[in-house]
């Protein structure tokens, strides 16, 4: 009996429909970066929103600094414009009280010139003497004076005279009116300048005045005692 050959047995082979999935895969993949990107998109926006207020808000404080500036500046400005204005009537007001003093210094040398040559007249028969040239001057030490004046004749072909001339210094002393001689304060101790002329002689020393004195005027002592007797004592305001 002939043997049956063996049969070969085919098993079918499942075949899966991969295109359908990865269709699928491809749509959630898609999805997914749809919501990133619209996930990122309102972010940015947000984003750029807060940029957008806190710029805003920026601008808007550094306006109001500008402005405040702007006050500021107009404030000083205004404040500069009253200043230069009294400045300039200040300025106006003391040149005016200058102008007045300067006048009033002028007027006050041609009165007291005209005085001190009034009372630097005194007659000595048919001749004159005159107190010319008075100079009062501080020194550079303290309380130091220096004074310097003319003893003149009017009259030509006068007698020669002879005597002493001396300063006193008037003035206050511990509220009280005191008359202070020359060999008080005369600087190097003298008493008096000798005289001997027959139409003028120069005259000028040194003083120094004591501390707490105030000065007032300067007395000029004239003792003649050739040809004759004569006296004559003249003042002159301090400086």
């Amino acid at each position: 009996m002939a043997r049956d050959k063996p049969r070969k047995i085919v098993t079918p082979k499942i075949v899966q429909d991969g295109g359908h999935r990865s269709l699928w895969l491809w749509v959630f993949a898609l999805a997914a970066l749809l919501a990133w990107s619209w996930q990122a998109y309102r972010f940015g926006l947000g984003y750029a929103g807060s940029e957008e207020v806190g710029e805003t808000s920026g601008n808007e404080e550094l306006y109001a600094q500008i402005v405040d500036l702007e006050q500021d500046r107009e404030r000083l400005r205004f404040e500069a414009a009253r200043f230069e204005r009294s400045s300039q009537i200040d300025r106006q007001a003391i040149e005016n009280v200058n102008a007045r003093i300067e006048a009033l210094k002028a007027e006050r040398a041609a009165l007291r010139q005209e005085a001190d040559h009034l009372r630097g007249l005194v007659a000595e028969g048919d001749s004159n003497f005159a107190i010319k040239d008075f100079k009062l001057r501080k020194t550079g030490s303290s309380n130091g004076y220096a004074y310097s004046f003319t003893i003149a004749r009017e009259v030509e072909g006068a007698k020669r005279v002879e005597g002493a001339v001396s300063v006193i210094v008037r003035g206050e002393q511990n509220n009280e009116l005191v008359e202070l001689p020359m060999e008080t304060v005369a600087s190097d101790g003298t008493s008096h300048h000798k005289l001997g002329f027959k139409q003028f002689q120069s005259v000028e020393g040194r003083l120094v005045t004591p501390e707490g004195f105030t000065p007032l005027e300067l007395m000029i002592d004239i003792q003649i005692t050739e040809p004759s007797p004569k006296a004559l004592i003249v003042s002159f305001d301090w400086i």
